[in-house]
């Protein structure tokens, strides 16, 4: 029998297939895992830079703010300082030619025209007073307002006293008590105690007036009358009708402004050509007529630290009395004979007219040039050829160097500056 050579061949042992898919799937989900876990990582640090990087933004910002605010005021300070201030660059200091020297001392004589300073007037302290009563009790009327002008012993207010009351009492009650004992051994004692009363009377400020009417059977006053020490005007009230007052409580300021003070600010240097007796004319803007004529009264013995300029109190006759305390004048004292001081001078073309002011530059820096105001003193002749130059009285120093040549380039660039500042 023939073999059947087509019988089918025994299957060979078959191994499972499925084991590559089962170790894809595992390498798959591992790497998604890794995966996962190094996407995450990258993530959570970029958060935390970006969380980082926002708190410093915000300090560096709040620091940068407040810089900013310091700035700003810093910058408020540096405009105030450099507003009388201007500083050149090379090319501009080149071009206006600068030239800066210090001041001169020099000997000047006051004998020609004198000295010419400013002055303010004042009251005269010996003409000026406050009415007050003597005691104490209730203001019940004032009789006169600021503005009014009252003579010697002229009732301007009335106060209801109690202890007026009882004094007026007091002497009425010693006057009968003297009629009774006239002629007796206790007449003096009962004089004594009359004379007594009437004195407490005259404290409390009644009049002999008063005194003698109520002596002659008059009856007691119900209120105290405040009479006017002088005459004078009433320039103000300090009370009101219906207030308490005590004993010296001021009720009115009165002046008496036929005589009045002209203060006159004497710079430093000035001082020896002036001297008490000193003749001086005195012409204030309100009071346009004729100058008005006086002496020099006192000179003070301390002088102004920051102006260096002493007072000396000028006595007015204040004729129609046009000068009113508080009014500015113009005071020129008058030269008595060849009295010499010595003052700073300095080039006319140093000096920068601006109105009524007057400045020059002051060297503070390279190229920096700082606006000072100045007082010149017209009245001062030099003593010597002066050249043209003027006195200065204030506002400068003998170690200052001022701009002599230039002076009207740095105030031009300094109208410059201030335009740019209000654009």
């Amino acid at each position: 029998m023939i073999a059947d050579t087509h019988a089918p061949m025994p299957e060979p042992i078959s191994r499972p297939r499925c084991r590559p898919a089962v170790v894809l799937a595992v390498a798959l989900i591992l790497a998604t895992a890794c995966s996962g876990r190094n996407e995450e990582k990258p993530t959570t640090r970029h958060e935390e830079t970006k969380s980082a990087g926002a708190a410093v933004a915000a300090t560096v910002g709040a620091e940068t703010g407040e810089k900013r605010e310091a700035g700003d005021a810093k910058a408020g300070e540096g405009a105030k300082e450099s507003a009388a201030r201007v500083t050149l660059g090379e090319v501009a200091f080149r071009t206006a030619g600068i030239l800066v020297e210090a001041p001169r001392s020099e000997a000047l004589s006051a004998a020609g025209g004198g000295l010419q300073v400013p002055g303010q007037v004042e009251f005269d302290p010996a003409r000026v007073a406050y009415v007050s009563p003597r005691t104490g009790g209730r203001l019940e009327r004032l009789l006169a307002v600021p503005g009014d002008r009252v003579g010697a012993g002229q009732v301007v207010a009335l106060v209801q006293s109690p202890a007026y009351a009882t004094a007026q009492n007091d002497v009425l009650q010693a006057q009968r008590r003297l009629v009774l004992l006239r002629g007796t051994a206790d007449a003096e004692g009962a004089q004594a105690l009359l004379d007594a009363a009437r004195r407490r009377l005259v404290l409390l400020g009644a009049s002999e007036t008063a005194i003698r009417r109520l002596e002659s059977g008059g009856v007691p006053e119900a209120l105290l009358r405040i009479p006017a020490p002088f005459a004078g005007s009433i320039v103000e009230a300090s009370a009101l009708a219906g207030q308490a007052v005590e004993a010296g409580t001021p009720l009115y300021k009165i002046a008496d402004l036929s005589v009045v003070n002209v203060a006159a600010d004497v710079p430093e240097r000035a001082l020896p050509a002036v001297h008490v007796g000193q003749g001086a004319s005195i012409l204030a803007a309100g009071a346009p007529q004729a100058p008005f004529v006086g002496r020099v009264t006192r000179v003070s013995d301390v002088l102004d630290p920051e102006r260096r300029t002493a007072k000396a109190l000028i006595s007015v006759a204040n004729t129609g009395r046009s000068l009113k305390p508080g009014m500015f004048a113009t005071v020129q004292l008058r030269g008595g004979g060849a009295t010499t001081v010595q003052s700073l001078t300095v080039p006319s073309s140093a000096i920068v007219t601006d109105g009524p002011d007057r400045y020059v530059f002051v060297e503070v820096g390279p190229r920096t040039y700082e606006r000072r105001a100045v007082e010149l003193a017209p009245g001062l002749a030099g003593a010597g050829p002066a050249g043209g130059r003027v006195a200065v009285v204030s506002g400068l120093g003998a170690d200052d160097r001022l701009v002599v040549r230039g002076a009207f380039t740095l105030k031009s660039e300094l109208a410059k500056a201030s335009l740019k500042d209000v654009d």
